[in-house]
């Protein structure tokens, strides 16, 4: 085997450039299966932080009146539940929020919080590093201000100081006992909760990466939560014994129960989830549809090296000759075949951790923020060794070929030829012409998935919001209850929150360049809340309504966006606090309540109050780009006080110059508040359909590296062809063909296999493309134009390719060619 390898070394040492070009591909194959599979082992693979997530589920609760699967629970819903199931072992209670944490030193900052049950921690099985959990004396309402901080916090802020249990934090005004230090990754699941709800997404639709740096008690009651809001997200462990199926069963009867006994809980139903599918579901069909595409590749790759080795066989054919004629077996020569194939993949496998090392720095980066445990991905050991694996079985599976064609080696024509001239038997040469369609193959099944994402992301692109982003700049906010109180005996005069928020558009509007401000209760991709409501005068229809989005805005909210007015009015400034309450609905809500009568002058109700329709806007789609525009609701910002708020600016110039202002404008008002996700509109619209873009981008790139490897390997086999046969070029050039004749000849075969590899390819694309339905997005798995634009892209590729061995093929000398004989 030492032998074997030196004279293999030596060999490839005396081709350099055939080596380079096989490393090269071979690494890009292998490099890109290294980095994909390094985040499917971090995000799916390894075992999860909790304990037993295969009896961990969510219980949604649902809406029969809008058709949602997973909507929050009312605490006092959970309650019941806690108390009447008998197949989960134990329930527990989460609510997102995000909080405001003054710092001794340096400006605010905004932290994402989970308030949760006392049982919750020792349900999932996860234990602090430092300090302890909550108690159940502690999660009472009205219990102690107590708290337990992430391990990154414990970091940055306290450098890993033991001392840091006891010791206090200001969050919203309020100081805090830290309890505890928790590990991080252990708000495992929460991102991908919150994304997953109907509402009540907390810090996961601010569409960044958002790990929870503070744990605290929920501290709730029925009183303080009523059965008539939602915002209780509830985790249950079956018991020994249950399954889904048995929860499933037994939660929709405890849900029956509750509608009958309490109205306020009509049309409402639970859905009983495994956690694994709402952590997972969404991210598994994009990633194993990536690990497809790079396979794909790598087996483009093999196939192209294949067909290399097959072309260095062939010139090495009277060399092969003459050792089996000193006596080596055909059992020898392929064991040298096999050395050097792996010798190749081994040195590639290097070269291919070099480029995964990039690559997994790149996914990290592009990936969108609810793909769950990226912080874990890394070329580890069980990564490593999986790509050891893949190399020596790719060396192997693409040195069997050459092996094969040694064994079939004519040992006296090729002794007699003396040459390697015309050895390349026909069986040879159907075999490469065989592993070009197949490569050729498997870039139109690539090319055609990526073009189909391609079209998707284009359509995606191309709807309408509803409102114009250009321009725009937003900075939110959050007005802490101690210095901006919400007493509802005094509903809505809110002095404190009214004068801020007179304040912050005065400034705001004074800024250089600033054309309009406004501030709404939540920007126009944040979506909100919703509420139940009745149009006074038809109550009873109203109780299969679903509930309606509520959305608080300033007068100058439409023009700052763009929202066009269908009919009435816009707001005014004189819809004030003392002013007749009144309301905006959008298109959505006429066409759904209004069809047959003028929606203008009704009364819609919620909270407890009337407000007169005056007007009819646009739809806005701040629920998401691929979603239908909902039902909703304006209020002037006035007569429906928001301690949220998010500060909109329109500009003519580039809205990113205007960040450092409108910060500063917001802490000359209160220098105590944390601002954050400040960014022009159109950036969080991009980033809305982030997951998109990343499976987009991923797979053109890896179809793109298929095409360019199948146009290599197909001019490199007409190219050889064209070597092969210079003899017989030149004898049908000597018996009068002309240079056309030959460069038709050429251009046929090559043709014929670009034909026959589109061909299979396109069948292959119609069966495979299906698997990305739900990726898709305005066109069909099948769609036509698709199809018939990546067929076409890549005949052009393959012309391209066959062209250049066509001339050269046309300058065969035909008297040197004979003359030679």
């Amino acid at each position: 085997m030492l032998s074997d390898l030196r004279y293999s070394i030596r060999s490839f040492l005396k081709t350099p450039a055939l080596t380079s070009v096989i490393l090269l591909t071979l690494a890009l194959g292998i490099g890109a299966n290294t980095a994909i599979f390094s985040v499917i082992d971090a995000v799916l693979l390894r075992p999860a932080p909790v304990k037993d997530i295969e009896r961990l589920t969510m219980v949604w609760e649902t809406d029969r009146n809008t058709g949602t699967t997973r909507e929050p629970s009312s605490f006092p819903d959970y309650l019941d539940f806690a108390r009447r199931s008998r197949n989960f072992e134990g329930m527990a209670a989460l609510l997102a929020d995000e909080v405001n944490l003054t710092p001794a030193t340096g400006d605010p900052v905004r932290l994402p919080m989970l308030r949760m049950s006392a049982s919750a921690l020792p349900m999932l099985g996860l234990q602090p590093i430092a300090g302890r959990t909550f108690s159940a004396d502690e999660d009472r309402p009205g219990g102690p201000a107590v708290v337990l901080i992430s391990e990154s916090m414990w970091e940055r802020s306290f450098g890993r100081d033991p001392a840091v249990i006891g010791q206090t934090l200001r969050l919203d005004d309020r100081p805090y006992a830290i309890l505890g230090v928790m590990p991080d990754g252990a708000d495992f699941g929460v991102l991908q909760i919150l994304s997953a709800a109907a509402y009540s997404r907390s810090f996961a639709d601010r569409g960044v990466k958002a790990d929870v740096e503070v744990w605290a008690p929920l501290q709730e009651s029925e009183q303080s939560l009523p059965r008539s809001t939602h915002p209780i997200f509830v985790l249950g462990r079956l018991a020994p014994g249950a399954t889904t199926s048995t929860a499933q069963s037994e939660m929709t009867a405890i849900a029956a129960d509750l509608e009958r006994a309490y109205p306020v809980n009509a049309a409402r139903g639970v859905y009983v989830e495994p956690l694994s599918g709402v952590v997972f579901g969404p991210v598994k069909p994009a990633l194993y549809l990536l690990l497809a595409a790079v396979a794909l590749v790598l087996l483009v790759a093999c196939v192209n090296v294949a067909n290399l080795l097959l072309a260095r066989a062939t010139a090495h054919v009277h060399e092969a000759a003459v050792r089996c004629a000193l006596g080596a077996t055909h059992g020898r020569l392929a064991r040298q075949v096999l050395a050097e194939t792996v010798l190749l993949t081994l040195a590639a496998s290097v070269a291919g951790v070099g480029l995964a090392y990039a690559g997994v720095h790149g996914l990290v980066a592009v990936a969108p923020p609810d793909v769950p445990r990226l912080s874990l991905v890394s070329i580890n050991m069980p990564v490593l060794a999986t790509t050891l694996g893949v190399a020596v079985l790719v060396g192997l599976v693409f040195g069997l070929v050459p092996s094969f064609q040694a064994r079939r080696l004519d040992l006296q024509s090729s002794l007699a030829d003396g040459s390697s001239r015309g050895s390349a038997g026909p069986g040879r040469t159907r075999l490469r012409s065989a592993l070009v369609i197949a490569e050729l193959a498997f870039a139109v099944v690539l090319a055609s998935g990526a073009g189909l994402l391609i079209r998707s992301f284009w359509s995606l692109q191309r709807v309408n919001p509803g409102f114009q982003t250009a321009g725009v700049l937003k900075a939110e906010y959050q007005l802490p209850s101690t210095r901006y109180p919400a007493d509802f005996r005094v509903w809505p005069n809110f002095k404190e929150q009214h004068a801020f928020n007179a304040a912050l558009l005065q400034r705001a509007a004074a800024l250089p360049g600033v054309e309009s401000a406004a501030i709404a209760g939540n920007h126009p991709l944040d979506p909100g809340f919703t509420n139940s409501f009745v149009i006074v005068g038809r109550e009873t229809e109203a109780r299969t309504w679903p509930e309606i989005s509520i959305r608080r805005v300033s007068p100058g909210y439409f023009r700052t966006l763009g929202l066009q007015l269908v009919g009435g009015r816009f707001f005014r400034d004189g819809d004030s606090t003392s002013a007749a309450p009144v309301a905006l609905i959008n298109a959505a809500a006429v066409s759904r309540f209004f069809l047959d009568r003028d929606p203008l002058g009704a009364q819609i109700r919620f909270w407890g109050t009337s407000r007169t329709i005056v007007g009819i806007v646009a739809d806005e789609k701040f629920q998401g780009l691929t979603k239908a525009s909902p039902i909703a609701v304006y209020t002037p910002l006035a007569q429906t006080p928001s301690g949220t708020g998010a500060l909109l600016v329109r500009t003519a110039d580039d809205p990113a110059t205007l960040s450092t202002a409108v910060t500063g404008a917001i802490h000359d008002v209160d220098r105590g508040l944390a601002v954050f996700g400040v960014e022009p509109v159109r950036v969080t619209l991009s980033r809305s359909i982030g997951q998109q873009r990343f499976t987009m981008l991923l797979l053109g790139l890896f179809a793109a590296v298929a095409l360019g490897l199948a146009a290599v390997g197909i001019h490199g086999v007409l190219s050889y062809g064209v070597t092969e046969r210079r003899r017989e070029l030149g004898i049908r050039m000597a018996l009068g063909a002309r240079a056309s004749d030959i460069v038709g000849l050429v251009m046929r075969e090559g043709l014929g296999l670009a034909a026959a590899g589109l061909a299979l390819g396109l069948a292959g694309a119609f069966v495979m493309t299906r698997f990305l339905a739900s990726l898709l997005f305005g066109v069909t798995p099948t769609d036509p134009a698709t199809l018939a634009g990546v067929v076409a892209t890549l005949a052009i590729v393959a012309l391209a390719a066959i062209a250049a061995p066509a001339r050269r093929a046309a300058t065969v000398d035909p008297l040197v060619t004979l003359r030679s004989e």
